[in-house]
């Protein structure tokens, strides 16, 4: 009767679990259902009267069932309910299958010496051949040791960024022996886990503090250095995945043979995407410095004469993109040659900025390839193309920068004209003033309505000769 009891009560529980009420219990199903099984056979074992050997079986099958049962109770109650519901603390599945092993291990020894089997006798019977086991599983049980260790401390969770042998790689899991790891590349890489004990392994993710990526270039001897970090920084800060604070760090180490070395130490939350900042970095800071007429120079050991090439900042070719704007249309060509002649031809990276909101306005610009974008407060407003100028209202009013301009998804190229070019055409072409001011004043009043400091409605006339009047004093002065 106390078998079929057992058997009954045991089946009841595991139909219980299956319910998912108590689902921390769930793993208990299939030993509730083996208790039941072994129970039934002692209870058939006892009414037919099998007798020896068969009752012994049976009920030490029963015996090794609720054995079983029994450890693995502990080992739930243990883990899922002492120590993560009560104190908080998640033990690492490394650490749950090997306490579990010890566990069953030491079940079966006690079953079997409760069968008459000395144990004890078998291990000192057998000491040379577990000298021989130890010897050929040596780097096995390194590796086991290793990962007790490296799940005990969890500083390596799955999911975590991690630098080990000069790799980037994503930790995706860790296992008795090794632990799996992705590259940046995709590969599935298993690195031993007594490897990873013993590397120097940088822990990329985790703590949320800034990690610097430092990139190293060289500029021209010619370049100073205090106008190469102004350029260099400017490019930092732009980048994307870089933070604004801390702020990029633009510091000269080296005096090398043919250029002066700069570390660009720049700051992230993401160092995983070191590659993609550092692409990112380099891109934009080529065209900056380009910009800025700083040369990248490449080692030099014997004179050479460049062969002649076409410039692409020649005059003829802006002289032919101010003739197709509108600001300049129909403008005579000496008066255009004048314009040509004191601009840049400038070359913006995707993205990068080309005015900020609240800077100085000391230059109107000349879309000439590629696509501008206005945005005000973050949020973009519209896109500039090729012939079209921005930046004219305040360039004339002397206000600051009342938007941001971006090169769009593709480089961008302006052609810069500055107070000091537009006062030498006025100055060289004083007719023209009339013929500026009431285009700009068109542009200006296309769908928008022009107000003066005292809130009233500017006429087209009245914004006419206040261009006339601004543009006149350029010249003056």
């Amino acid at each position: 009767m106390i078998s079929i009891s057992i058997s009954v009560l045991a089946l009841l529980l595991a139909l219980f679990l299956r319910t998912g009420r108590v689902p921390t219990m769930k793993p208990l199903g299939l030993p509730l259902l083996l208790t039941a099984c072994a129970a039934m056979g002692t209870a058939l074992a006892d009414v037919l009267g099998a007798g020896d050997p068969w009752d012994s079986w049976a009920r030490m099958t029963l015996v090794a069932s609720v054995g079983i049962l029994s450890a693995r109770a502990a080992l739930l109650v243990f883990f899922d309910w002492a120590l993560k519901r009560r104190m908080g603390i998640t033990a690492p599945q490394l650490i749950r299958d090997v306490t579990a092993l010890i566990v069953y291990l030491t079940l079966a020894v006690v079953l079997l010496r409760t069968l008459g089997v000395e144990v004890t006798g078998l291990i000192a019977t057998s000491a040379v051949l577990t000298v021989v086991i130890g010897l050929a599983f040596q780097q096995t049980l390194g590796n086991l040791l290793a990962g007790l260790a490296l799940a005990w401390e969890q500083r390596l969770p799955d999911g975590s960024w991690i630098e080990i042998e000069g790799q980037v790689a994503q930790i995706e899991e860790s296992g008795w022996r090794s632990m799996l790891v992705r590259t940046r590349l995709g590969d599935r890489v298993l690195i031993p886990n007594a490897d990873v004990a013993a590397a120097r392994v940088a822990l990329l993710s985790g703590g949320g503090r800034p990690v610097a990526v430092p990139v190293r270039l060289g500029l021209s001897y010619t370049v100073s250095p205090d106008m190469a970090k102004r350029v260099l920084f400017e490019v930092g800060i732009d980048t994307p995945d870089v933070l604004q604070e801390p702020p990029p760090t633009i510091l000269t180490t080296e005096f090398a043979d043919s250029s002066v070395m700069y570390e660009c130490r720049l700051w992230t939350r993401v160092p995983w995407y070191r590659v993609n900042i550092t692409d990112a970095f380099l891109t934009r800071a080529h065209a900056a410095l380009a910009r800025h007429g700083m040369e990248i120079p490449f080692p030099q050991r014997t004179l050479h004469r460049p062969r002649p090439r076409q410039d692409p900042d020649s005059q003829a070719r802006r002289l032919e993109y101010l003739g197709r704007a509108w600001l300049f249309s129909g403008i005579p060509v000496s008066a255009l040659e004048t314009v040509a002649e004191h601009t840049r031809l400038l070359r913006f990276a995707p993205g990068e900025a080309v005015v900020h909101e609240g800077d100085a306005s000391d230059a109107l610009f000349l879309v000439v390839s590629g696509e501008a974008v206005i945005r005000v407060g973050g949020r973009e407003i519209s896109r500039i193309n090729p012939t079209e100028v921005f930046g004219e209202g305040a360039f004339l009013t002397g206000s600051p920068r009342a938007a941001t301009v971006r090169a769009s998804e593709h480089p961008l190229e302006v052609i810069q004209i500055s107070k000091m070019t537009l006062a030498t055409l006025l100055e060289q072409h004083p007719d023209l003033t009339d013929k500026l001011a009431q285009r700009i004043a068109e542009r200006q009043l296309e769908g928008e309505t022009i107000l003066d400091e005292s809130g009233a409605i500017v006429s087209p006339q009245g914004l006419v000769a206040q261009l006339r009047r601004t543009l006149s004093r350029l010249v003056g002065g």
